[in-house]
């Protein structure tokens, strides 16, 4: 299945300097990693970022709101907390930023998915 996020660039914080990021794929890290995660892999700057995305925050959802998130909305949510988090200061070079509670609910009321 093929998911559209358009590439774009952010300033970084800690680089000084515009970072390119491409998102790549999203996978069950369950399978992969053996954690409770949706993934969604992006390179910035040819460098590999998994925003993980907490499983228990979506069934979450699913139960409080009635509402389930699709692939396509969770990478594109993924690449806002992303991007946020670059622009920020998050240091590229770290493998993983996990994504889940609350923050991930404003993020989705942001983009109107709930």
């Amino acid at each position: 299945m093929s998911y559209v996020v358009t590439p774009f660039e952010v300033n970084s914080k800690v680089l000084g300097e515009p970072v390119k990021v491409r998102f790549v794929h999203l996978l069950a890290g369950i399978a992969t990693r053996h954690s409770d995660t949706v993934d969604c892999i992006f390179l910035v700057d040819g460098r590999k970022v998994t925003v993980a995305i907490w499983c228990a925050t979506l069934a979450e959802l699913q139960e409080r709101e009635k509402k389930y998130l699709r692939d396509q909305q969770l990478a594109e949510v993924a690449a806002l907390f992303l991007r946020r988090t670059l622009a920020q200061g998050y240091d590229p070079t770290q493998a993983e930023l996990p994504l889940g509670g609350e923050q991930l609910c404003e993020l989705a009321r942001e983009m109107g998915y709930l």
